[in-house]
């Protein structure tokens, strides 16, 4: 998809993280960056009641509106999504979160791992997350 909106496939996705953790690696900066997975299960629901098709893309466009220009989306179904945050902290993408979530109006669910604290190679950074994941979402799809 477009990189003017930064927003690509999931296979794109996992290369930048790898290829940012790398120029971390080669520049030995003391630096950081976010990933983050979003879900929003009301989010098709509503879509549907109003007769519309809810596509992969809506809801990227949605949250491009309310991240920075150099953070990038990863749209995975019409109701989740992952993001990259460059030079950020889990503090600084929970504010993003909150800002998103006042936004958007619906139940949110999400989960946050940072490089170096919960991995500092890709394969650790996306355990963590998907750690995160099952004890978020697990509950939520058995509910329904």
């Amino acid at each position: 998809m477009s990189d003017n909106n930064h927003i690509y496939d999931f296979d794109v996705f996992k290369a930048l993280v790898e290829l940012e953790i790398r120029r971390i690696a080669r520049y030995g900066k003391d630096s950081k960056f976010s990933i983050a997975f979003l879900y929003a299960p009301d989010l098709a629901t509503k879509f549907q009641k109003n007769k519309d098709k809810l596509k992969e893309t809506d809801i990227a466009f949605i949250l491009r509106d309310n991240i920075r220009a150099v953070d990038v989306i990863s749209p995975v179904e019409e109701d989740f999504v992952f993001l990259f945050f460059p030079e950020t902290g889990k503090e600084e993408v929970e504010q993003a979160i909150k800002r998103i979530k006042k936004v958007i109006d619906e139940n949110i669910i999400h989960g946050i791992a940072s490089y170096p604290e919960d991995g500092k190679d890709k394969d650790f950074l996306f355990t963590h997350l998907v750690e995160i994941m099952n004890k978020e979402l697990i509950p939520v799809i058995e509910l329904k």
